[in-house]
């Protein structure tokens, strides 16, 4: 891999691919057989001489370069919930650039989840082929994680308060009473091009009830020594193992079942319906 300039931070300092290497092994991200990504790849200024792609290219490089067996990233797109056709080959995710780009790379496998849909490339691309229609819950793409042996989560500039959607995982499997079964139809079109219409289970949230922010968590898993931290520019770079990050959510909910909530709820706010925004429209807490 050539050592290239991507960006500087607010102080005139270069990053180069080497740089973000580096300070990606020093939080672990390569000592795994599966590295689960979450990205916000907005580091620093960009190199002038450097279109987007090249550089989203460049980042995709360096994660490969950490030679961990299977790269695992959300591909999510919540077609079912906006009741929009989910085409496996064609459906944009939200979940940012740098995991829209590895979506249409070669070798790259795509779930067939048409609420939370996953990314694999590796040794075990093909490791969602048999998820099964609960998007959260059992036989999910994160129940599929949770029976792999050495999986680690990897915040690469992403911020863990604001998007580690495994918790809502263990909120399912533990069947917290803020959230539930919400049923979605639509037409799923499947790599092959074959469309058909199925159904999906998201363990949605409440109306009256609101996930935190849980950078108190983070700070918790800081503490701990169970979360390692750094920083690539002007974003933080975190990792933590899926045993670790699996014990002590679950050990938290059982704790404090109001833990990660803004506040506790009361029996008032258990309405079965999604969250609305300050327009009216729906609003998918995952």
């Amino acid at each position: 891999m050539n050592d290239v300039r991507l960006f500087k931070d607010n102080n005139g300092v270069w990053y180069t691919t080497n740089d973000i290497l580096n300070k990606l092994k020093q939080v672990g991200a390569h000592d795994c057989d599966i590295l689960f990504v979450h990205t916000d790849v907005a580091f620093g200024a960009l190199n002038p001489e450097l279109k987007r792609k090249k550089y989203l290219g460049y980042l995709y490089e360096v994660l490969q370069q950490l030679n961990v067996g299977t790269l695992v990233f959300p591909s999510f797109t919540f077609s079912f919930c906006n009741k929009e056709v989910y085409d496996v080959n064609n459906s944009r995710t939200s979940m940012g650039a740098l995991n829209e780009y590895i979506r249409n790379q070669p070798n790259v496998v795509r779930s067939l989840d048409p609420i939370l849909s996953m990314i694999a490339v590796g040794d075990k691309a093909n490791l969602f082929d048999n998820i099964g229609k609960s998007s959260l819950g059992i036989n999910s793409a994160y129940d599929i994680l949770h029976q792999q042996d050495n999986v680690k989560f990897l915040f690469m500039g992403a911020e863990i308060g604001e998007c580690f959607t495994y918790i809502h995982y263990l909120e399912d499997v533990m069947r917290v009473p803020y959230r539930f079964d919400m049923h979605f139809n639509g037409t799923v079109i499947d790599a092959g091009g074959n469309n058909f219409d199925d159904e999906y289970i998201l363990y949605a949230g409440c109306a009256g009830v609101k996930p935190a922010c849980s950078y108190y968590f983070e700070d918790y898993l800081l503490e701990k020594g169970l979360l390692q931290k750094t920083h690539i520019g002007i974003k933080p770079i975190t990792c933590i193992s899926e045993e670790d990050a699996y014990r002590e959510i679950r050990n938290k909910i059982e704790t404090n079942v109001h833990y990660f909530l803004e506040q506790p709820y009361t029996e008032a706010d258990l309405v079965h319906e999604y969250t609305k925004g300050k327009n009216g429209e729906r609003i998918i807490s995952c």
